[in-house]
């Protein structure tokens, strides 16, 4: 049985299933932030977004708000919220990092057979 190796498209394929599986993975992470913004207005939810440019995945809140509404209600542990708690992005975010991961191996895993 012969074996033939494409480094450039094994290494195309690694790059295109890993942005692939990076987009997954910041949806995935966004998704669980959801679940624990503080809800009052529904602006600070609804101004929450998933930017994914290459190998960078951005997740955001407070576009568009005033007075840093996003950092003070994220940092502020001693405000009380009927809906939703502080750390609404970090703890989440840190609670996916092994779902992100594997998105990001499924991604490439599915770019190379």
């Amino acid at each position: 049985m012969k074996v033939s190796w494409n480094t450039s498209k094994a290494k195309e394929a690694v790059r295109q299933g890993g942005e692939k599986g990076l987009a997954a993975g910041a949806q995935l992470a966004f998704e669980a932030s959801q679940n624990e913004v503080p809800v009052d207005t529904a602006q600070l939810k609804q101004s929450g977004k998933v930017l994914v440019k290459g190998k960078r995945a951005t997740i955001s809140y407070g576009a568009g708000l005033p007075d840093q509404r996003a950092v003070i209600v994220h940092e502020k542990l001693d405000l009380q919220h009927h809906t939703g708690t502080a750390k609404y992005l970090e703890v989440p975010v840190v609670a996916s990092a092994q779902r992100v991961f594997q998105a990001i191996a499924d991604g490439i895993r599915r770019k190379l057979r």
